[in-house]
């Protein structure tokens, strides 16, 4: 099927003129580069929205206040009244929406945490025991808090691996105290560190709990904040308190929690789920919306659909670059044809025919396309690295996009370099010996 004698042909004819060559190559190494780095690109960031839906979960719903402006009935004289976000509705959800396998409320401080003469900044969190396995959170050390604990509103904690190194560097924090606002907390666990939550995941709520200090939900409130009770004159107090560890809470967000996790256990029912959840929590508030719901899975999914659609743009400008490296293999293979007339002509002389002539052509443009093709694979998995180790998104290479990048070069080699080749074997010998 191949002719050694055209190829070795088309061989010497490269490296010949290695400059023209590597010229010709350019657009294929460039374009199989471009089709490496921007797809690894896309799979990267494909990676991370799985992660992302790993880490805030699949069957979760989120409901979550929502500031609002004074509502009020027709006779503009009597304002709706809701009593906003609070444990009850926790206990009543329980109670009305089928299929829940977990679920938790959420609040949480800005507070500092005090150590071994060590101070950092933090969050304290209220949660009850579900949070941690609704986000698949693992112990390093230690032990959860049980139910007891929490509904005797021990002072007990747990915290983020970043805060247990730094208030306890060289030190095993279990049973150990710390000091948060003007509560002495036990340690009984420590969280395994887990991955950075970007503001992505932060909005639809996921927390960096490598820093913050987990109490039972009940402590939370009895022994800090109830801002169900809150009342100007005890943010007064507060204000003027000695203990600065303590950030009084000063946004117009009123609500006793801050959120309510559920985990549902069929997601094919999530509609249903939300639907009865809207109803249920506006009954309870009075017809009032100060509240919203929030379906992670939904929101990344969206967004992943948003860098399907880039990604595809970004392989269309790709493939674009690839056939512009094939229109410059077949306009300077033209102007190699023109070149070597005189050669062509010799060849037909002494016996090769046009099926040879045009072999040698198409030989030539393939293994320009080939080795472009090598070289834009090295260089596409260098730039692929590099765009990693600048932006810090991670990147991946897959075999299929290399194999794809290296057949569709070599592809369009042979189809570009075919004109050339055709012009080229049907060149009269007689005429091409005479040119000069």
């Amino acid at each position: 099927m191949f002719n050694k004698t055209n190829i070795n042909i088309a061989f010497e004819a490269l490296f010949e003129n290695k400059f023209r060559s590597g010229l010709t190559a350019l657009g294929i190494i460039f374009g199989v580069a471009a089709v490496i780095t921007m797809l690894a690109i896309g799979n990267g960031a494909q990676q991370q929205i799985i992660e992302q839906i790993e880490q805030v979960g699949a069957k979760n719903i989120i409901i979550r206040p929502k500031i609002i402006g004074n509502i009020e009935q027709e006779d503009n004289v009597t304002k709706k009244y809701s009593p906003k976000l609070t444990v009850k509705d926790v206990k009543a959800i329980k109670s009305v929406l089928p299929g829940i396998e977990k679920m938790t409320p959420f609040i949480s401080y800005e507070t500092s945490a005090i150590a071994n003469g060590k101070k950092k900044n933090c969050n304290l969190v209220g949660i009850s025991l579900e949070y941690f396995s609704i986000y698949n959170l693992e112990l390093d050390k230690g032990s959860f808090f049980s139910e007891l604990q929490e509904k005797n509103s021990d002072a007990v904690c747990l915290i983020g691996s970043n805060l247990a190194s730094k208030l306890f560097a060289g030190k095993n924090p279990i049973g150990k105290t710390l000091k948060a606002s003007k509560l002495q907390l036990s340690v009984i666990g420590i969280i395994a560190p887990g991955k950075n939550i970007g503001e992505s995941l932060q909005n639809i709520g996921m927390n960096n709990y490598n820093d913050e200090i987990f109490i039972p939900i009940s402590t939370a409130l009895r022994r800090y904040k109830d801002r169900a009770r809150i009342t100007e004159k005890s943010l007064m107090e507060k204000e003027d308190d000695s203990d600065e560890s303590f950030k009084p809470d000063k946004s117009e967000v009123t609500d006793q929690i801050e959120k309510i996790v559920i985990g549902i256990s069929e997601t094919d029912h999530m509609s249903e789920s939300v639907d009865i959840l809207y109803r249920m929590l506006l009954r309870r508030h009075n017809g009032v919306e100060d509240f919203e719901i929030v379906v992670p899975e939904h929101i990344l999914q969206q967004k992943k659909q948003t860098d399907d659609v880039f990604n595809i743009l970004l392989g269309v400008i790709a493939a674009i670059s690839l056939l512009v490296g094939g229109i410059g293999i077949m306009n300077i293979m033209l102007a190699s044809v023109l070149e070597r007339i005189k050669e062509i002509g010799l060849r037909m002389s002494i016996g090769a025919k046009k099926k040879d002539i045009k072999e040698q052509f198409v030989y030539e443009a393939g293994l320009i396309s080939l080795i472009g093709g090598i070289i834009g694979i090295i260089l596409g998995v260098f730039l692929s690295y590099l765009a990693e180790w600048i932006t810090g998104t991670p990147t991946i290479i897959s075999l299929w996009s290399v194999f794809i990048s290296f057949f569709v070069s070599g592809f369009i080699g042979v189809i570009f370099g075919y004109i050339p080749a055709k012009k080229a074997a049907e060149q009269d010998p007689v005429n091409s010996l005479r040119h000069s």
